[in-house]
């Protein structure tokens, strides 16, 4: 795979994990592109650790919405099933 390809890949996981953050939790896209790229988690991508791209978009957009919550003070309560 070339550096081109890893790169093309990396912003289509990106902008997916970025929709599924939208649909998700109601946000806007400008919104759920600040809250992508302000997580570790996207950081965490870049530098392709922990084959975090192996992981569903909708699993991480989760994880980057709890991260995002706790950062900003709110409570992430789960829901009970």
């Amino acid at each position: 795979m070339t550096e081109e390809s890893k790169l093309a890949c990396q912003a289509i996981k990106s902008a997916n994990i970025i929709k599924s953050l939208c649909e998700l939790y109601g946000v806007s896209l400008k919104e759920a592109t600040d809250i992508y790229y302000q997580s570790d988690i996207s950081e965490l991508m870049e530098e392709g650790v922990a084959e975090l791209h192996c992981r569903s978009d909708k699993y991480l957009a989760t994880l980057i919405w709890d991260e995002h919550k706790e950062d900003t003070g709110h409570l992430v309560v789960p829901t009970l099933i």
